[in-house]
């Protein structure tokens, strides 16, 4: 991921759980939960760059997922070691009971051999095994776990996870390992060339069937937020006006109580606006004009053109030339759009429009915060659920607020009272 730290933020509808590298931007994993799944995270255990833990609530067995990037080759066998025994610790601290799965860029490709035995499959893109592999092999041998990658017939194509930078050696090194017990749960496991993510592997899609445990709470349906701009049109505020007359004679015919009055009161208040002014329209990237989306098109498909086995290195060439033209048009876009923010932003000034001013100014000046979704303990260790999170803060706030057990009231400072000596004080004046 090449993010630096190790949290949690809310991208959209997803929520990004990452441990990346304290200071560089290099190595770094993650997991990208989806809004279906959000309720279902129980916990997240960053360990370094090169390891990181989720659990997800299902209906019989709870998941553990461990998202890993494995050393290369070219590592030497110290660094390869204290990878493979990190990755030994944050399996063994996984719950006994769970469906433990091991997934991510092992950098190892393992062979077609029979002396493997039922933890490798019979369809590898690789006729050998390489070192790696055989690291990748012990460890899920020696807990009786299965590679899913390679149980799998598919296309050559459908096999390799990475292409190499001559653009014609493809490797098979990103690999999806589970338990054997659970291994049947796996229905189907290939790599996926259309998507286009500007890098050298392709996305590797893991079917698993399993159940989630049923929501506790219902989704709550979020309400949009009115477009009252429209009010200041003569037609539209005599419109709502009526609207809204008509609504609450209806609703305060009958004696009723305070609260249903309120009630009352409040539904024909919205039922009158979403009648007449709607809602106000949210839009994203309102740079991404035509020009944006024909750059995007162009670069899709001479990416697409790239997958064909009779691609030449003048395709390659063409395909990065328009992936740089379409960065630069966005760039360009999105600056012009920048601008013309602003503009606008000195217009409503000039206006003394407040609340409009003041709307786009938090908008534009506001930028990425983290979600304060997580809190570290008092031994460093992060905890992401809100049990945890609720228990650390109640446990710092009491012992801000109350003093260490240790010390007693009166024990710092005298217990003197405050004497009023009389003094005639002015108030402060305006200086």
């Amino acid at each position: 991921m090449r993010w630096t730290g190790q949290g949690q933020r809310r991208v959209g509808p997803c929520d990004i759980y990452y441990s990346g590298h304290i200071k560089e931007r290099k190595f770094g994993v993650g997991f990208v939960v989806g809004e279906r799944l959000r309720r279902r995270v129980l916990s997240f255990t960053p360990e370094n760059e090169r390891l990181a833990t989720i659990r997800i609530k299902a209906r019989f067995f709870n998941i553990s997922l461990i998202c890993a990037h494995a050393p290369t080759e070219e590592k030497d066998d110290v660094t390869k070691d204290a990878f493979y025994e990190c990755l030994e610790r944050t399996y063994e601290r996984c719950p006994r009971h769970d469906v433990k799965i091991v997934l991510g860029d092992f950098n190892a490709r393992v062979g077609k051999e029979g002396i493997f035995g039922t933890t490798v499959g019979k369809f590898s893109l690789h006729e050998e095994t390489s070192p790696n592999g055989l690291r990748l092999i012990d460890f899920a041998g020696a807990r009786n776990m299965v590679i899913c990658s390679t149980r799998f017939q598919h296309k050559k194509i459908h096999q390799a996870t990475w292409l190499s930078p001559d653009r014609k050696t493809t490797n098979q090194i990103d690999h999806v390992v589970i338990d054997g017990r659970h291994v049947s749960s796996v229905l189907d496991v290939r790599a996926l060339r259309g998507p286009n993510i500007d890098s050298d592997h392709y996305i590797v899609a893991a079917k698993i069937r399993t159940r989630l445990c049923a929501a506790k709470n219902a989704r709550q349906q979020t309400q949009g937020r009115f477009d009252v701009e429209k009010l200041q049109s003569q037609q539209t505020a005599e419109r709502f006006s009526t609207r809204l007359a008509l609504l609450l004679s209806e609703s305060t015919r009958q004696q009723l109580g305070i609260r249903e009055l309120w009630d009352g009161i409040s539904n024909s208040l919205r039922t009158a606006a979403t009648e007449t002014i709607g809602f106000r329209k949210v839009q994203k990237n309102s740079w991404y004009d035509e020009e944006c989306r024909v750059a995007a098109e162009r670069k899709q498909a001479a990416y697409l053109a790239t997958l064909r086995s009779t691609t030449t290195r003048a395709g390659w060439d063409r395909y990065r030339e328009l992936k740089r033209e379409a960065r630069r048009i966005c760039r360009q876009k999105k600056k012009e759009a920048e601008m013309r923010e602003y503009e606008q932003l000195d217009k409503l000034a000039d206006r003394g429009d407040a609340r409009k001013f003041y709307e786009k100014m938090r908008r534009l000046t506001e930028g990425f915060k983290t979600g304060a979704y997580s809190c570290r303990t008092p031994k460093g260790d992060l905890a992401t659920d809100a049990q945890s999170i609720l228990r650390l803060w109640r446990e710092h706030f009491s012992s801000l607020l109350n003093g260490s057990e240790s010390t007693t009231p009166g024990e710092d400072e005298p217990d003197s009272p405050i004497d009023d000596d009389g003094a005639d004080v002015p108030l402060p004046d305006h200086e």
